[in-house]
């Protein structure tokens, strides 16, 4: 490309980019005989950070690293004219490009994920932070060392790499200890050819005025220069090439930032960037050590303060401008007499976007126009700027350099990525930011020893349902540690389920409560339990819930208990079999066990939880998905907020779904399985004791049991956040309901969330009403208000085992969707379809 003079043009190679080698240890040498080292540094969310102060935190290793480096600078005389030689040159590096989504390596949904999201394109991004590196003459040998040193220097004209080896164990010392990573040969890949996606770096292109065209193949090149020949360089914007994309290079001609909170928004200014599309922005300069900042402030502050009196005297500025920047300057100094930061001097920053930019000539306002930043386009200077971002490059193609505090490189959000889940396991969605795929793995609670609840929030239509025979369908397809199918139990005391057509497909069980209540105590706790202890305990607690007999309840706890262990040290295997024996030996009265009995010979939903023959049926469950469902018969579930009035009919009902749920988390014991309870708030009204029961029998056998609920305050009124690790917070209408999944998931609900989870799909307040555009700040599904065509899915803050927090949306295969929409219209369409299908037999 002509960017770099070649002493020797007839032996040196033209660089594709200004890396000449990089060794094993890390270093990379520049063409023009510098050595750099660059480290990558871990990122985290900062628009989707959980506070401010958290946003803040996931930059302090830039500030960190960047003041420790400036440390390394010894200055004899504070004074930036005599010292600047010596100043340390780095670089920051953001690469941020579109890449085909790939699975994670060894994942066992690798072949169904890449199949499914074929056409899906994720956000691959890296930061890296760059020093030169200082040699010293001799290494750290001795005189002939120094004397073998500076004669291969004149010889070869390059230093060699051993005088770089002192400095290069301070330097990687520093970033190890910060935390910075070293770099991987992916890093490096992408980070030597990002404008090539990381492909090989001599890459074919176009270079125009404002912009610059970039082929991937020589026959896309080829085709443009046709188009070039034909029509000229004007309409390059209507160009339709494949393996061909358009950069704009433009540089930071202000800071308009001010002195803003450094967990604020405003001072985000690189997310800006990245949110508004930016492909790379790169940042060069020099570290100064804050004493020299400090002393060079103290030392123009007078001449600073004649300069602005002076303007305001010849009526070159207004009286509040003046005491403005006067403040500013009196602030300034303030924080620098306590120490300060360190300051990237001469710092030069470059933004690339992705197609043409700034049209209007050098104005590039309508890109990033949130950043407080003022951006030029480098007209003329497209193909040097992109050298000025190569790694290790000599290059300098910006005339605008500043002044920047360490502080504001790392309150700008270069170190953000909105990254949320587990590494691998079922695909919930992609982050709404910045397209990261978000996994939850149904064994990552057990094996980090986390509390192993997981629950999911949302009003009816939200796509709570939805989501969960979604991810369902994808536990199905894995194995466990034992190489059996991963068994996923799917709990719904809902009538009317529509949950039959996904299961089915997936090659699962649907059993009908209707079904399994016509065997004996299917749902017994001494049959389902793994130990006698822990049946009678469960036995005991369901008949006292369920209270057969009504005031006299406080006379039989003790009793029942009692009866129970009795019944099952000789021999029952179920709750009726084991009180009969307690009765007719004289250890229970006949009243107790009696009103029990009477109650099982009348409720065929109690004979389901109370056995009276032994040697019944037992639950058992087999590899995929087993839905549970209502079927025919009706649970008569009291409404919220009445449990305390429920009739026995209503307790027999709520302690059914209670042992459904047990007895479904025991028959998954030491199989890794997961257990979905739809509905939860049913169990949950239960209580911190049910809770608490569930929460330890997950962790002791590695169960992940999932609630998915649209009454929260049932949990947050219970006190049962503190066995709840993660979740998933779905669109909900009532601010109530959605007050309480914040707290309980110690998210603060402040206005902006609030306003997405209760916002309505839509921005009119009918179906009929002319705004009936689409609402993008509600977290609801969204669809063509003409068309129906879904535009984007719904949207779930997910909460995951690190404690982040981040709005994800969940992908929905069109495939999927045909099987398991619960919309009326959608359901016609099946059912339809269906008695099509039987007539045509």
């Amino acid at each position: 490309m002509g960017l770099l003079t070649r002493k020797e043009p007839d032996t040196e190679p033209w660089w594709p980019t200004a890396v000449r080698g990089r060794k094993r240890d890390g270093r990379i040498l520049g063409t023009d005989g510098s050595v750099w080292l660059y480290a990558k540094v871990p990122l985290s969310p900062v628009p989707d950070a959980r506070s401010p102060e958290e946003a803040l935190v996931a930059g302090e290793q830039i500030r960190i690293v960047l003041e420790e480096i400036a440390a390394t600078t010894h200055v004899r005389v504070a004074r930036r004219a005599m010292a600047k030689s010596s100043y340390r040159n780095v670089h920051l590096l953001l690469v941020n490009v579109p890449t085909a989504f790939v699975p994670p390596v060894g994942s066992q949904l690798a072949a169904h994920l890449s199949s499914t999201f074929t056409d899906t394109d994720v956000l691959r991004r890296l930061l890296l932070v760059g020093v030169r590196l200082h040699d010293r003459v001799g290494g750290s040998g001795g005189l002939r060392d120094t004397i073998d040193s500076i004669a291969e220097t004149l010889a070869a004209g390059t230093i060699p790499l051993e005088d770089f080896d002192e400095d290069f164990a301070t330097i990687s010392a520093i970033m190890a200890r910060v935390g910075l990573h070293s770099i991987t040969n992916q890093d490096f890949a992408l980070a030597n050819a990002w404008w090539n996606e990381g492909q090989a770096p001599d890459t074919p292109m176009l270079v125009h005025d404002d912009h610059l065209h970039v082929f991937s193949s020589t026959a896309s090149m080829q085709a443009a220069a046709r188009l070039v020949r034909r029509d000229g360089d004007e309409n390059c914007e209507s160009w339709e090439l494949a393996k061909h994309h358009t950069l704009c290079f433009a540089c930071v001609r202000d800071f308009e930032i001010g002195y803003p909170d450094a967990a604020s928004r405003k001072a985000q200014w690189a997310s800006s960037l990245v949110e508004s599309g930016a492909v790379c922005v790169s940042i060069r300069g020099k570290l100064e050590p804050a004493s020299v900042t400090r002393s060079e402030l103290r030392r123009g502050k007078k001449k600073f303060t004649d300069d602005v009196n002076e303007r305001y005297q010849q009526n070159k500025m207004a009286r509040g401008e003046q005491e403005e920047l006067l403040a500013q300057m009196d602030e300034l100094e303030r924080y620098y007499s306590t120490g300060g930061p360190a300051t990237l001097m001469e710092c030069s920053t470059v933004v690339v976007s992705s197609g043409v930019q700034g049209r209007n000539g050098y104005d590039m306002s309508e890109f990033a126009p949130d950043s407080s930043l003022v951006l030029s386009t480098m007209v003329s200077r497209q193909n040097s700027a992109l050298a000025e971002t190569w790694l290790a490059s000599p290059v300098r193609a910006n005339p605008y350099l500043h002044d920047l505090p360490t502080i504001t490189l790392a309150a700008s959000g270069l170190a953000g990525l909105s990254t949320v889940g587990d590494r691998d396991g079922a695909l919930l969605g992609f982050t709404e930011t910045d397209r990261q795929p978000a996994y939850i793995s149904a064994t990552a609670a057990a094996e980090g020893d986390e509390l192993p609840l997981l629950l999911v929030a949302g009003a009816t239509g939200s796509g709570k349902s939805l989501t969960m025979l979604y991810l369902a369908d994808q536990f199905a397809r894995e194995r466990n540690s034992l190489g059996e199918k991963r068994a996923c139990i799917i709990v719904d005391p809902k009538s009317g389920s529509q949950h039959d057509d996904v299961v089915l497909a997936a090659g699962g069980i649907v059993r009908s409560l209707d079904e399994l209540t016509a065997a004996d105590g299917v749902f017994d706790p001494l049959r389902f339990t793994s130990n006698n202890e822990s049946g009678v305990e469960l036995a005991a607690s369901m008949l006292m819930s369920i209270n057969p007999w009504g005031h006299n309840v406080g006379d039989y706890e003790a009793p029942v208990h009692r009866a129970i262990a009795y019944g099952v040290e000789h021999g029952a295997d179920c709750i009726g079999v084991a009180l009969t024996i307690a009765r007719d030996d004289g250890i229970a009265s006949p009243a107790m066990v009696d009103a029990v009995l009477d109650h099982a010979g009348s409720s065929a939903m109690f004979r389901a939880c109370v056995g009276m023959i032994a040697g019944g049926e037992k639950l058992r469950m087999s590899g995929g998905i087993t839905l549970i469902k209502v079927g025919d018969s009706h649970l008569d579930i009291p409404e919220p907020g009445a449990l305390h009035e429920a009739n026995l009919n209503q307790r027999t009902a709520l302690a059914l779904v209670r042992m459904m749920v047990f007895g479904s988390a025991y028959a998954l014991q030491g199989r890794e399985g997961v257990l979905m309870l739809d509905e939860s708030w049913i169990f949950m009204s239960a209580g911190r004791s049910s809770m608490e029961r569930l929460g330890r029998l997950a962790r002791s056998q590695g169960v992940l049991p999932m609630l998915f609920t649209q009454r929260v305050t049932d949990a947050t009124d219970a006190g049962l956040a503190g066995y709840i690790s993660r979740g998933l917070i779905l669109p909900i209408q009532d601010a109530t309901e959605a007050a309480a999944a914040c707290e309980l998931f110690r998210l603060e609900p402040t206005p902006e969330r609030m306003s997405r989870i209760t916002a309505k799909a839509t921005l009119g307040s009918s179906a009929n009403e002319v705004g009936t555009a689409p609402n993008w700040n509600s977290l609801r599904a969204l669809r063509d208000p003409v068309t129906g065509q879904v535009l984007r899915g719904a949207v779930g803050i997910y909460v995951d085992l690190a404690g982040r927090a981040v709005p994800v949306e969940v992908r929905l295969p069109d495939e999927f969707l045909k099987l398991s929409s619960t919309n009326p219209e959608d359901i016609r369409r099946r059912l339809a379809a269906r008695a099509a299908e039987r007539e045509a037999r």
